[in-house]
Order: structure tokens, then C-alpha cells, then sequence
């Protein structure tokens, strides 16, 4: 695990690592993203509280933590003051979650330095502990303390012009179940969503549906979106959004693994999760005052995450598994968000020059035929300025069309 594309700090053996020098007594803002493909980590500081502050464009309610849980894809923003003895040097961890390595933990464990001005005394001794990694429990109570805070200036992601989504009406609800499945009786199994694994098709979904209406490419809402197919498929699985219709997203784990799932083109706001089955009675233990409006969201093993979104971005949107394993075997799908009214302001049309490929395939071009020579012409006579001058813009214009 690295901490800015470095290792970790191993004592006494030098290494490069990273360092983030502070002044005693001043406040620093650190952004703490999740950029990996797999892990989820909890971060933490030596001595060192930190007070949570915003997420993914949302500002929180402020809250005072000794270690946060980041799970892939997420960020947030931490306010650290350096209030401890300056003449020493304090360790930065990120462990990975559900995950114990009792034989070299170190080596899967990100170590960074906070360093003070006039600090001359190198960390020493253990590093600072976290909770337990397999402790859910901890893990889904720090996610649901995560309230959007309604009293600080800042943009708006509610569409309705409100602060909380307490009186939307619900108009169509997903229930996406993460699995995995072995495809026509295949060796290798793949991740699907409702026993759909994602068959990418040759040709973009974006222009199929621009162009024939996505004929010959996915039909639209083939798959069940709040049951699972019978039968383990692959599929191009595109499922329609009513456009400024409020929809309920629940998504189901049922991985052994902390996924975590992410929406194109909008926020949404989480407004629940939990450990188990989800049931329409878990609506009941929503949060519908302050829930945080971000992108990402964590789905814990053997649980569920539910979440509000207000379709009203026009698009072919994809709904996916952030841990790449999943995303690249199956895990995910796209969600078309349909408005008739051609303003282009809502969605703009292609340029003219659109590339075409896939089942659109651009027109061959012309033969070219060769020029009949002149009598007068030689083989070997030097080109003149004018055609080596030709010859130049050739080279350049195909240059330039290259590096393009």
C-alpha cells in the first residue's frame, strides 16, 4: 500500500517515503483519497485527532476522529492541527480492512511521516493502532455519523431546492444484487448484478442509441432491475431511469469483499446501510434529514447500501463496482436517462465530425487513382519548391493528425 506512490517508512532501513512537514501550533487540510483498485484502508495519525469536514463535494458536520475508514473511489477532507510535541516525528497509517497479516505486517501497511520544523527525534516503537479490521460493526456506525451539514454555505445537489429529501416521492426503486457466477457452465466464474454479467458490445452504447435508437446493440430494460435472472447470463444490461423522477437505489453484497459502487453523471445521497437481507422495512431506518450527498458508496459483505437519486441528467449513465477485479469481470451496468426535449442545453448533439466504429462503420474511402504522366515528365528531375513546399505540408498536417 502506498502513500503518494511511495512506500512505506521502515525503521532503521532508509527508504523513500512520505513526508508532510508541519508548523507547530497551525492547522493543515488533508485530502485522503482512495485511488487503489481493491483495498479499502483506515487512516490515522499518531497522537493526532482529525476532524472530518467534507466528502466528495459535501460538506459534513464536523466530527472528531481518531481513524476514518476510505473506501475505493471515496475522499475526504481532514482538518489535522499539529498540537504535539515538536521535537518529535509521529507516524501516518493506512491499513487495509478485512485483512490480517500476522507475518510481515508491514508490508501491507502504507506508512507516511508527520514531521514538525524543529523535530531531531525519529518515530519509534509500534504503529498507532486501528480498529480491528474485520470489525463491520465500527466500520458501518463511523458511515452512518456522516451527515451532510445543512448550515454551511455551500452548492446544492438537491434538485428540488431543499436541504434534506424527507418529502421527495419515490417513483421506481432498483434492487441491484452483486454476486458472482459461472456463465454457461464456464471454468472461471464472473461478477454480476442480478445474475447479469456485463457483455461489453463492439459499438458504444452512447452512439447506438444516438443512431438507430441502440437496434442490433442492447435492448433496453431486457434484465430484471429489482429481482435477479433465473439463469446466471451475459448481457449488455441497460436499464431505463425515469427522467426528474425520484429512484431509490438499493444495492445488495453478497461478496465476501467491502465493494463499493459508483454512479456517472450525478450525486446521490445515501440513506441507509446496514448489515444483512434488505427488506422494505429497513425503509424504516433511512436517513431522510441530513444524508450526505456523494458518488461513491461502500456496500459491506453480507449487507446492503440504499440511495436516492434524482435522474435528471440526460444520458447513458454506468452504475459500477469500483474494485476493478469486479468492474473488468461483470460487475456493472448502464442507466439511460431519457428527455424528448431536444434543448441542447440538456444534452447536446454530436459534432458533425463524429468518429463512427463498432456496428457503425465509417464508409471506405474512394480508390485513389494514379495521375497520367506528362510526356514532358522525368523520373529524375528534382523536385521543384512548389512540390517539395507540397511535400512539407503533407509531413506536418500528418504529424499533427498523429499526435492528435
Amino acid at each position: 500500500m502506498l502513500i503518494n506512490g511511495k512506500g512505506p517508512y521502515l525503521n532503521p532501513v532508509s527508504k523513500s517515503y512520505e513526508t508532510l512537514n508541519v508548523t507547530q501550533g497551525k492547522t493543515y487540510l488533508l485530502r485522503i483519497s482512495n485511488v487503489g483498485t481493491f483495498w479499502s484502508f483506515n487512516f490515522r495519525i499518531q497522537n493526532h485527532d482529525m476532524v472530518l469536514v467534507e466528502t466528495e463535494g459535501s460538506y459534513v458536520n464536523q466530527l472528531t476522529l481518531k481513524s476514518l475508514d476510505v473506501h475505493v473511489g471515496q475522499s475526504y477532507s481532514v482538518l489535522v492541527t499539529a498540537n504535539q510535541d515538536s521535537s518529535a516525528e509521529y507516524y501516518m497509517v493506512a491499513s487495509p480492512k478485512l485483512l490480517r497479516d500476522t507475518t510481515n505486517p508491514i508490508s501491507l501497511v502504507g506508512v507516511a511521516i508527520l514531521h514538525y520544523d524543529n523535530s531531531t527525534i525519529k518515530p519509534n516503537g509500534p504503529l498507532p493502532k486501528g480498529p480491528d479490521p474485520f470489525d463491520l460493526e465500527f466500520s458501518i456506525n463511523q458511515a452512518k455519523s456522516i451527515r451532510w451539514n445543512l448550515s454551511t454555505g455551500a452548492a446544492r445537489p438537491n434538485p428540488q431546492g431543499t436541504f434534506n429529501v424527507t418529502n421527495v416521492t419515490i417513483v421506481e426503486t432498483f434492487i441491484l444484487k452483486a454476486s458472482m457466477a459461472k456463465i454457461n457452465h464456464s471454468s472461471s466464474p464472473r461478477y454480476a448484478v442480478n445474475n447479469v454479467s456485463y457483455l461489453t458490445p463492439d459499438t458504444p452504447l452512447k452512439l447506438a442509441d444516438f443512431l438507430v435508437n441502440g437496434s442490433g446493440v442492447y435492448v433496453l430494460d431486457a434484465f430484471p432491475i429489482n429481482t435477479s435472472n433465473t439463469n446466471a447470463v451475459s448481457g449488455v444490461f441497460v436499464a431505463s431511469a425515469i427522467y426528474k423522477g425520484w429512484t431509490e437505489i438499493v444495492i445488495k453484497n453478497t461478496l465476501d469483499t467491502i465493494d463499493s459502487w459508483h454512479l456517472d453523471g450525478y450525486s446521490f445521497f445515501v440513506v441507509g446501510m446496514g448489515e444483512g437481507e434488505w427488506r422494505a422495512e429497513s425503509r424504516s431506518s433511512y436517513n431522510l434529514y441530513d444524508p450526505v450527498a456523494r458518488s461513491t458508496v461502500q456496500v459491506f459483505p453480507g449487507g446492503w447500501s440504499a440511495l436516492y437519486v434524482y435522474p435528471d441528467n440526460p444520458g447513458m449513465w454506468n452504475l459500477r463496482s469500483q474494485n476493478l477485479n469486479n468492474w473488468f469481470l461483470g460487475e456493472e451496468l448502464y442507466v439511460r436517462v431519457y428527455d424528448p426535449d431536444p434543448n441542447p442545453a440538456k444534452e447536446k448533439s454530436p459534432p458533425q465530425n463524429l468518429l463512427l466504429c463498432g456496428k457503425f462503420q465509417p464508409p471506405s474511402p474512394a480508390p485513389s487513382v494514379a495521375p497520367t504522366p506528362s510526356p514532358s515528365s522525368n523520373a529524375n528531375t528534382p523536385h521543384t519548391p512548389r512540390s517539395l513546399f507540397a511535400i512539407i505540408t503533407t509531413a506536418i498536417c500528418f504529424f499533427f493528425i498523429g499526435l492528435h
